[in-house]
């Protein structure tokens, strides 16, 4: 199945022949169930173990992904901490080819000790705030002194 171009090059992307390698195919799923801005994070993020001389094994990409998710369960935090460092390191000359998460780890420590990011709709976190909101108010049932048994 022709899945599309690259948007890159504008070689056809072969969709039967990604999932062919049990590992790409567990890196897709794996990609596939994070949000979009996550996911793209991520990707990117894995760029940067890339050799300039060599592709990135699938295996390798895997784990990698793997052991990234696994630093927090925080995705919001982990998606800034990831979208920083790529930022950071992709400005560099010469470009500098990851060994590990010792950077990430850094920058997303700096990360989890700022204020709590915004929502992924936009708006600002309302700490303690756990049921849903009235549509009419804003406000959720606990915040209206309706308890919950």
């Amino acid at each position: 199945m022709q899945l599309s171009r690259c948007p890159i090059c504008h070689s056809r992307i072969n969709l039967e022949a990604l999932v062919q390698d049990e590992a790409g195919r567990e890196l897709m799923a794996l990609v596939a169930k994070l949000d979009t801005q996550t996911g793209a994070a991520l990707v990117s993020y894995l760029g940067l173990f890339r050799s300039a001389s060599r592709d990135l094994a699938n295996e390798r990409a895997l784990k990698l992904a793997r052991e990234t998710l696994a630093l927090t369960p925080d995705t919001a935090r982990l998606t800034i901490a990831l979208s920083e460092t790529v930022e950071a390191l992709r400005g560099k000359q010469p470009r500098q080819t990851l060994k590990n998460h010792n950077y990430l780890q850094k920058v997303l420590e700096s990360v989890q000790a700022r204020p709590e990011p915004p929502r992924p709709d936009g708006r600002p976190s309302r700490g303690g705030e756990t049921s849903c909101p009235d549509p009419g108010t804003g406000r959720g049932a606990i915040g209206r002194g309706q308890g919950v048994l």
